[in-house]
């Protein structure tokens, strides 16, 4: 996957289809989310939504301009393109320690599952429990997580090379 498909995924993923319908608008200059909303054709909360989730993670800015004849404020938005490459990284890099973090705690945790599916918990629950799911009543059984974390490692593993070729 190249940094252009990535970006678009980390969009989706934030901020949505309309989230990557701005970002594929690329704008020349800064634009309002009023002016966006009628060039779109899309309503302004759902653009306003996107834009700041957008925001959140550094792909947009905006400054604020007070409307002299309404005495409104207006927000004129512009996407920073040019720092896609950094967002993604450092994304990347927060899903990479959480990826650790559930390594860390599937492997210093004993777990029992349902064994219809219904709730996952640690040993000293299941313990409390009897070994019966508090949803179904079913029996809870031993969880052996050796597959789950290497599946997680794989994770990171693609993660970092991802993170090289940046």
């Amino acid at each position: 996957m190249n940094e252009d498909e990535l970006v678009r995924e980390l969009i989706e993923r934030v901020a949505g289809e309309i989230g990557l319908i701005i970002w594929d608008m690329r704008p020349k200059e800064e634009l309002t989310d009023e002016e966006m909303s009628i060039i779109l054709g899309i309503e302004i909360n759902d653009i306003r939504r996107a834009l700041f989730s957008l925001y959140e993670i550094g792909l947009a800015e905006y400054r604020r301009k007070r409307d002299e004849d309404t005495g409104w404020i207006e927000y004129y938005w512009k996407m920073r393109y040019d720092r896609q490459r950094e967002v993604l990284r450092r994304e990347l890099e927060k899903v990479r320690e959480k990826l650790e973090e559930k390594i860390q705690y599937e492997s210093e945790n004993i777990h029992y599952m349902c064994e219809n599916g219904c709730v996952k918990v640690r040993y000293e629950e299941a313990m409390e429990l009897n070994f019966t799911c508090p949803r179904c009543g079913g029996r809870l059984e031993y969880l052996d997580v050796v597959n789950a974390i290497d599946k997680i490692r794989d994770e990171i593993r693609k993660i970092d090379e991802i993170l090289m070729e940046l």
